[in-house]
């Protein structure tokens, strides 16, 4: 049914240059572009409340009655509409939180963004810790920045599902890993949610010799209680040579597993591949106990820990759908599985030929050496795999999706031969489109004189060789 819409008469404000809902596009036949509502406008308010951020706009536009406010160029435009209440708006804003970020207020001493330097892109230096952004995209929080206010928003509107660094749920040891004595408040907080009914994933950043082990069992132990709690991961504490350096001037620590200092300090290091190896046995007996209670793995390693002892990662079925991909876990999986699927459904001799580099971070280089080997062997194709030393950020940080596009141009440069470079599309940010020292695709592709494709399945990486293939000139 067509909205009923009362269009009132405009009338012009003073607003401040960084007011509230900058929209950024609009969908077309969606509502709001029926409305005429424009790239450049500004949403104002709904039902004569100020719009505080896009949750806030999404969950009060979905009424039978609006009353929306909207401003362009200093003058503002009141529509009264009778809806159905499930319209679809089309508007995406350019920032989605109106009032700014909420800033992170822990001291955790595996800290990413206090292990770089200067000069890197722009968004990583903002240390977020907000809870709108865990509902919108899966950022991790901590829950130690809400009011009051915030719980109550959290469980009105039932914002969910977020995303929890929990990492022990020990009152003394979360606090010393957050950094923030209100860590130590984890277990009534995640209650608090339990009793709201608002799901939630739980991320365990592993530290050998500090949450693991006893700990783990601890944390896991506390966590199964929560019914709401959707999945829980477990990924190695990453550690950059600054933040090595770092903790090296300011601890001055013997190598032991851990130390707590006066100042209520611990120090964390990356695991060995031995300790890691205990890390996958320890896991796979809760891996084996919640799949017998819950019919689910529950918990979940991140790819790290199968990769740096040369172990295969679980099979598809182990992941339960991969509830926590985003976060890297299962992407391995994810990757191979595809490129079962992949050689499966090519046509004999439609990639025949196809040329291209494949650029990867050490971590990930054996299980891409068999890969490429395979499709080279199966689908004809005559791609040359090259592993990426991070020598940026360290040899201990070894993904793929932490490479700068300086380590890429530097190791590749007279080494393409002109054929495609596929990197990881995780490397790229999806909202600046650049990667970790803010090189733009075209930057490096200058760099490289050749085209650079982000490409996060090796699907990607076919499609844009059947085009190249399409588009070559016949014989």
């Amino acid at each position: 049914m067509a909205p009923k819409v009362s269009h009132l008469s405009h009338r012009r404000v003073d607003l401040e240059p960084e007011a509230t809902g900058l929209v950024e596009a609009v969908a077309k036949d969606s509502l709001g572009w029926e409305l005429g509502i424009q790239p450049g406008d500004r949403i104002l308010s709904l039902n004569d409340r100020p719009v505080v951020d896009v949750l806030d706009f999404q969950f009060h536009v979905h009424s039978e009655e609006v009353r929306l406010e909207v401003e362009r160029g200093g003058a503002i435009e009141r529509f009264n509409l009778d809806l159905d209440g499930d319209e679809y708006w089309g508007i995406t804003f350019a920032d989605p939180t109106f009032d700014g970020v909420r800033i992170c207020e822990n001291g955790c001493p595996f800290c990413f963004i206090k292990q770089i330097p200067k000069g890197m892109r722009r968004s990583l230096y903002v240390m977020d810790d907000d809870y709108r952004y865990s509902m919108l995209y899966g950022a991790f929080v901590t829950l130690t920045n809400l009011s009051e206010e915030d719980w109550e928003r959290i469980e009105g509107e039932r914002l969910g599902p977020l995303h929890v660094s929990v990492h022990a749920t020990n009152p003394e040891l979360r606090a010393l890993l957050v950094g923030n004595p209100i860590g130590a408040e984890i277990l009534t907080h995640l209650g608090r949610l339990e009793r709201a009914g608002i799901e939630f994933h739980a991320q365990l950043v592993l530290c050998p010799g500090v949450n693991d082990g006893p700990e783990l069992d601890r944390s896991l132990s506390d966590l199964q209680q929560f019914s709401n709690l959707a999945s829980i991961a477990g990924v190695p504490v990453g550690l950059t040579r600054f933040g090595q350096e770092r903790q090296s001037k300011q601890l001055r620590l013997s190598r032991k597993c851990m130390q707590t200092l006066p100042g209520n300090q611990i120090q964390v290091r990356r695991y060995n591949a031995g300790e890691a190896a205990a890390v996958v046995e320890h896991a796979s007996l809760w891996q084996q106990r919640f799949r017998k209670e819950r019919g689910e793995t529950f918990f979940y390693l991140g790819d790290e820990f199968y990769l740096m002892t040369g172990r295969e990662v679980p099979a598809g079925a182990m992941y339960d759908g991969f509830p926590q991909i985003e976060d890297g876990i299962g992407i391995t999986r994810h990757l191979l599985d595809d490129v079962d699927r992949l050689v499966r459904r090519s046509r004999r001799g439609e990639l025949q030929g196809a040329r291209g580099v494949v650029a990867c971070g050490t971590l990930i280089g054996p299980t891409m050496d068999r890969v490429v080997g395979r499709l080279n062997q199966e689908c004809g194709t005559a791609l040359r795999l090259h592993i990426i030393d991070n020598e940026f950020f360290g040899a201990e940080i070894n993904v793929s999706g932490l490479l700068t596009g300086a380590d890429v141009s530097g190791q590749l440069t007279g080494k393409t031969h002109g054929d495609p470079v596929y990197i990881s599309s995780r490397t790229i940010s999806d909202r600046t489109h650049t990667m970790l020292d803010d090189m733009t695709m075209k930057e490096l592709s200058e760099r490289l004189q050749t085209p650079v494709v982000p490409a996060l399945t090796f699907s990607d990486v076919a499609r844009d060789m059947r085009s190249r293939l399409a588009n070559l000139p016949a014989a």
